[in-house]
């Protein structure tokens, strides 16, 4: 075969975003990553054990038709693991350091190569304080929250990286808070002796010196896991051990959350990490391109700067794309291919943005079918999907109050009822906003 495997893949994740749409993708394939290629077997690793079991029962056969496409390899197949995330570290030599980071550390998440801007400057310097002086009052708990892809990871892995090479006498364990969930489980089943299970996964914890937790958000609705998770988090930070959480909220918009947790999270540092704005963009896409050996022209990356614009991983993810075209299809590259390639790559909008695709996606973040946002019924659990509908018709397309009403067979002073009553709701309940914010990044790649 005459590919880069890495390349081939990245090039068929463009193409499954395309298939799947913005919300499926995210929610699943925006964290794979290339491990290996071995005898006609492509290996991608996942950040949990659950995203790894669904994504193989429900996406393998599409992804392996994808890479059989671009290969021209009808024998090619993919296997999906997941990426060990938690780790607790005794008095280990170097060279088994090494090896056993390895396993979940990106190397290039270090605090060297992360770009700076006003987004996340606030984020960076508390991050990096904290890795070199743990377990300040001030610092401690250090909550960074923030979208999808905007460098969260980035900045806790940066602290694990620093703690690896710099402090061979701290131990930590990082962990996203579903495989938390996912252990303990495993440390309560009946089968088990259970007593000496439960004490040995809480020893992972309390035998660390830093507590890195990936996700808090989705602690929401596990009332057993939040309390053992109180008591662990009030045992280490009694200890002076640091705890560093990230999560796409802040701490009281985390619901259903225990009112203890929401203030023991509040009681150190909350920062959170926005959009990238152009300047930052641009920094983000020389580095990449330069990782990538790829020279554009000047017009070429502020087009992708412009264009590109929800978050880091989607710029790496433009990029990826773009160096996979040129190594595998060998393109040279010019602003109106780029153009097309992207467009290609983030949807196009007169395909996505249409009351279709808008009820579509509003009524799956709500769990409501999207037919019945345009019946007659008003009752609330339909009512405000409905006239959330109407709101982001309004924000993203040129469509008219008389065609968004004609849409639900309304007339145009409810449509404009609608968008005066999301704006209210908005400004009243921030748990609210929110919801509205992400359903507004999925619709828009």
């Amino acid at each position: 075969m005459h590919f880069l495997p890495e390349d081939v893949f990245d090039l068929c994740l463009g193409r499954a975003k395309k298939l799947m749409g913005p919300e499926k993708y995210n929610s699943w394939l925006s964290n794979a990553s290339f491990r290996s290629f071995n005898d006609g077997v492509f290996t991608v690793g996942l950040d949990s054990e659950i995203r790894a079991n669904f994504v193989t029962h429900n996406y393998k056969d599409h992804l392996e038709e994808l890479l059989r496409e671009v290969t021209g390899d009808s024998d090619v197949s993919v296997v999906f693991t997941h990426i060990p995330e938690t780790l607790s570290l005794g008095r280990v030599n170097n060279s088994s350091r090494h090896e056993l980071f390895s396993n979940f550390l990106k190397p290039s998440y270090v605090f060297d190569r992360f770009i700076q801007g006003p987004n996340n400057r606030l984020a960076y310097a508390t991050a990096y304080s904290v890795a070199y002086e743990m377990g300040q009052s001030s610092t401690n708990p250090l909550f960074i929250y923030g979208g999808v892809g905007l460098g969260k990871t980035h900045l806790i892995q940066a602290i694990a990286h620093h703690i690896k090479d710099n402090h061979p006498d701290r131990t930590f364990c990082y962990i996203s808070s579903e495989e938390f969930l996912t252990s303990y489980v495993r440390a309560l089943m009946p089968h088990k002796n259970t007593a000496r299970e439960m004490e040995n996964f809480k020893d992972k914890f309390r035998n660390s010196h830093y507590l890195i937790m990936d996700d808090v958000q989705f602690l929401a609705g596990r009332e057993g896991t939040q309390e053992l998770f109180f008591h662990l988090f009030n045992d280490l930070y009694l200890r002076g051990r640091q705890i560093i959480l990230t999560s796409d909220r802040p701490p009281h918009e985390i619901e259903p959350l225990e009112e203890r947790l929401i203030s023991r999270f509040q009681s150190g540092m909350v920062v959170d990490i926005k959009p990238p704005m152009l300047e930052t963009r641009l920094a983000i896409l020389n580095q990449k391109l330069k990782d990538e050996n790829i020279q554009l022209d000047k017009e070429i990356v502020f087009y992708l700067a412009e264009t590109v614009k929800s978050n880091v991983r989607q710029l790496e993810g433009a990029v990826n794309l773009l160096a996979a075209n040129i190594r595998i299809q060998h393109l040279v590259l010019s602003l109106e291919n780029v153009r097309s390639i992207i467009t290609e790559y983030l949807g196009a909008s007169s395909r996505r943005l249409n009351p279709s695709s808008i009820t579509s996606t509003v009524g799956e973040f709500f769990g409501i079918n999207p037919n019945a946002l345009k019946g007659k019924k008003r009752k609330r659990e339909i009512l405000v999907p409905r006239q959330v509908s109407m709101f982001l018709l309004r924000d993203l397309t040129n469509l008219s109050l008389e065609e968004i009403g004609s849409f639900f067979g309304r007339d145009h002073s409810t449509v404009l009822n609608a968008i005066k009553r999301v704006n209210s709701m908005m400004s009243d309940d921030s748990f609210f906003k929110r919801k509205i914010l992400d359903i507004r990044e999925s619709l828009l790649g």
